[in-house]
């Protein structure tokens, strides 16, 4: 038995050591392309809850006494390839744009003379997500974190939904400007259907 026992150690430590190429370790592949490669799933029995102690401490080292307590604020994600990398877990992968008036006067600032308005998304959100204008927002008087609000660069704009009868020539840049024309200048009163949905993506 003991016998068995050692043959089967010794034929995994040499699988092992038979798979590693270039210091990385592979499980179930003679080729693995990233430190630790599996081919094939995952197990993990045991994982930590947020609050409990941990044996790495802040600066990253080994701590017996699991002083330092487990406060998760990242989500694995995985590519097509599989590779595990990480994400914020404060955001998601796609929002709603914040709530704004689209304009469809000729007289307001978003108009530029000739057929076109034009407004810029991001900063609209910008200027929601970082209140400075304390007589038209407000919170909680224990807040004890602001919104995290994403770079210009970061982000994809997606205009999901406008009404054709409405709006023409719609277009959104990659600045996060939302340009468009009136169907009828004429008319320009705000009905139930001058709205636009817009959702923004992170890269």
């Amino acid at each position: 038995m003991k016998l068995k026992i050692f043959s089967l150690f010794a034929g995994l430590l040499f699988s092992l050591t038979a798979l590693a190429q270039n210091e990385r370790v592979g499980v179930n592949t003679r080729t693995p392309t990233e430190d630790m490669d599996v081919k094939g799933s995952l197990r993990i029995q045991t994982l930590p809850k947020t609050g409990e102690g941990i044996n790495t401490d802040a600066a990253g080292n080994y701590d017996a006494t699991k002083s330092n307590l487990y406060a998760p604020d990242r989500v694995l994600v995985a590519d097509d390839h599989g590779v595990v990398g990480m994400m914020n877990a404060v955001w998601p992968l796609f929002f709603y744009m914040p709530s704004i008036v689209i304009p469809t006067d000729t007289s307001d600032p978003a108009y530029d003379g000739t057929s076109t308005f034009e407004i810029d998304l991001y900063q609209k959100y910008f200027d929601q997500f970082t209140p400075s204008f304390p007589a038209s927002s407000a919170q909680n008087p224990g807040a004890t974190s602001t919104l995290p609000v994403l770079a210009r660069t970061e982000l994809d704009y997606f205009v999901t939904y406008y009404d054709n009868t409405v709006f023409n020539n719609v277009q959104v840049d990659d600045n996060g400007h939302l340009r468009y024309s009136l169907i009828n200048p004429a008319s320009p009163d705000v009905t139930e259907k001058t709205f636009m949905n817009v959702v923004f993506r992170r890269k």
